[in-house]
């Protein structure tokens, strides 16, 4: 199943089966937020600003399709792990929008992400975040917008990191190519799942990392979308930041450095190393305070991952063309 038929279809099965919705990152109860950016950094209230001398990793789930029955809690979980695991070493951001009602019809999704990408991007910039200390989180139709906020604030620089949750394959023209996602990270890295109940694919677009994420379920996740594998890869993620030990997901953030004792930072340029270098020459040294000197690395290097990586059931490896 892929998003061209899954917007009414995600309705019925929720509708439907019930759910069960008893996981991290996805809950039952509405939350009413249409659009706004929470701080859930140590010893932060909500609304509180950001550290400027921390770097910052920003979370933001998909289209919520029942917001007066569910509401995804992606960014406070994975917000609370990460504290758990690294203390007062991040900011952490969550762009909270599980209240808004997508119209399922046309590009009606594709418009709500990017005006939700505009006003990540806005929020953002009135914070003081620097794009260059900055990693963006998103799952499912929050791809587009994050890749909006990064193309929003691109005369800044680009982001450290963008980390595209399946993305659905629907999506991938215009996260990869309208909004040229590589053009605005360092890093731009695509996990998706195949299978019945995934919705994202291999992106063939020089620059992204790609892998594969399976789920348990991934029949059973086509009538009850909380067990799908398109939810289970947001999922998945948030066991890499609470479990140091399963590879890549977290473990593969230019941060992750962070939360260990003066680990050093390599970071691939998503497009032309040579590009980032010149649309941000002081890229090192904006990092260097945080503790950590990024790497460059030659273009081409990528994540090596031979065989099958499994904890708790869930399965990531590397695809490759």
């Amino acid at each position: 199943m892929r998003l061209s038929t899954t917007p009414l279809a995600i309705l019925a099965c929720l509708s439907a089966a019930g759910c069960g919705l008893n996981s991290a990152v996805l809950q039952r109860g509405a939350v009413d937020r249409t659009g706004v950016l929470l701080n859930y950094s140590c010893g932060a209230a909500m609304c509180d600003p950001i550290d400027p001398a921390k770097p910052t990793i920003v979370f933001t789930h998909g289209w919520n399709p029942l917001p007066n029955r569910i509401r995804a809690t992606f960014g406070p979980a994975a917000a609370a792990a990460l504290k758990a695991r690294c203390g007062d070493s991040h900011n952490l951001l969550s762009w909270d929008w599980n209240g808004v009602r997508v119209s399922p019809l046309g590009d009606g999704p594709v418009r709500e992400g990017r005006r939700q990408g505009r006003m990540l991007a806005a929020a953002l910039h009135s914070r003081g975040v620097d794009p260059c200390r900055t990693q963006m989180v998103g799952h499912s139709l929050g791809t587009i917008v994050v890749a909006q906020a990064a193309a929003c604030l691109q005369e800044l620089g680009p982001f450290a990191q963008l980390t595209l949750l399946d993305a659905p394959t629907a999506f991938h023209d215009e996260v990869f190519h309208e909004l040229a996602a590589t053009r605005h990270a360092a890093i731009v890295e695509n996990y998706w799942s195949p299978g019945p109940s995934g919705y994202g694919g291999h992106v063939r677009v020089p620059g992204v990392r790609n892998y594969v994420v399976r789920g348990e379920t991934p029949l059973r996740g086509v009538v009850d979308l909380s067990m799908s594998n398109h939810v289970y890869v947001m999922l998945w993620y948030y066991h890499t930041i609470r479990c140091p030990a399963m590879p890549h997901g977290f473990q593969s953030s230019v941060l992750a450095g962070l939360c260990e004792t003066g680990a050093p930072l390599s970071v691939q340029s998503g497009a032309d190393v040579g590009r980032v270098a010149e649309a941000v020459p002081d890229a090192a040294d904006r990092l260097h305070p945080i503790g950590v000197r990024p790497q460059l690395l030659p273009q081409g290097a990528d994540v090596d991952v031979d065989r099958p990586l499994q904890h708790d059931g869930v399965v990531a490896q590397r695809d490759v063309d």
